[in-house]
């Protein structure tokens, strides 16, 4: 994937005097869609989306599911919830969202798996590049997952709270005549973190990362590079302790 090295497309359209006001937000909201799809997502999303108790889980779980590309069965909406493009937005059986979720498929495919539990205040964010989470993935509280490539998260890996997960994103800077905003982004590699991973609380995962099935990494560490399977990492940078299962040496 090459990306342009000019203000990303997105950018350019939101900027554009010449745009409406009602264009900016068909791109940004419901994404190119047609008046009928366009109304039916208006009237849900003001209806339904902050109503609190039992009466808005069950309202949100009859309409909201008809807003995706695919939807399973038993899915739980919890309130606030902000949803953009869901037309490229996969959600599997018996996902649970906590409040204040956003969903945003706007430039790629967002692919939730069964039984996945996203909590409060989290964040899945397509710019230009695909997330898939795999079944039972369980995202904490105030979790970042930003895609300008692509982020796979294998099944059952457990990620703690305020963890910021990156693929891409990188701008290039050097040229001083211009804002850095305007330069562009840099090509990514892509973030994959494999099954069975615990991730700590305030992680970065950065882009080109590759994490291996079951590690286990320590709070505020910040992820580079390539990590075994059952890897334990701490740091910043992350640096491979031990291995599971292995006796901690001392020096």
């Amino acid at each position: 994937m090459n990306v342009s090295r000019e203000t990303p497309p997105d950018t350019r359209y939101v900027l554009k005097k010449r745009a409406s006001a009602l264009e900016k937000y068909r791109k940004l909201g419901p994404g190119e869609v047609g008046p009928l799809r366009f109304l039916y997502y208006e009237i849900v999303v003001t209806l339904f989306t902050n109503i609190p108790g039992a009466l808005g889980y069950f309202l949100r779980r009859v309409f909201f599911p008809p807003l995706f590309k695919s939807c399973g069965k038993g899915v739980v909406f919890g309130r606030g919830i902000t949803i953009r493009n869901p037309r490229n937005i996969e959600i599997g059986n018996g996902v649970v969202f906590d409040e204040n979720v956003l969903l945003d498929g706007k430039g790629g495919i967002l692919r939730i798996g069964d039984r996945c539990i996203i909590a409060r205040n989290s964040t899945l964010s397509c710019k230009y590049g695909d997330i898939f989470l795999d079944e039972e993935v369980n995202l904490s509280n105030n979790v970042t997952v930003y895609s300008n490539h692509r982020v796979e998260i294998g099944p059952k890996t457990f990620v703690a709270g305020h963890c910021y997960i990156v693929a891409g994103g990188e701008h290039y800077f050097e040229d001083t005549s211009k804002p850095i905003v305007e330069q562009g982004i840099k090509e990514g590699k892509g973030v994959k973190i494999g099954g069975d991973c615990w991730l700590g609380a305030s992680v970065v995962v950065l882009d080109g990362t590759h994490l291996g099935y079951g590690c286990v990494v320590g709070a505020n560490s910040l992820l580079r590079g390539e990590y075994e399977d059952f890897s334990i990492i701490v740091g910043s940078p992350g640096k491979t302790i031990r291995k599971r299962g292995e006796k901690w040496k001392k020096d």
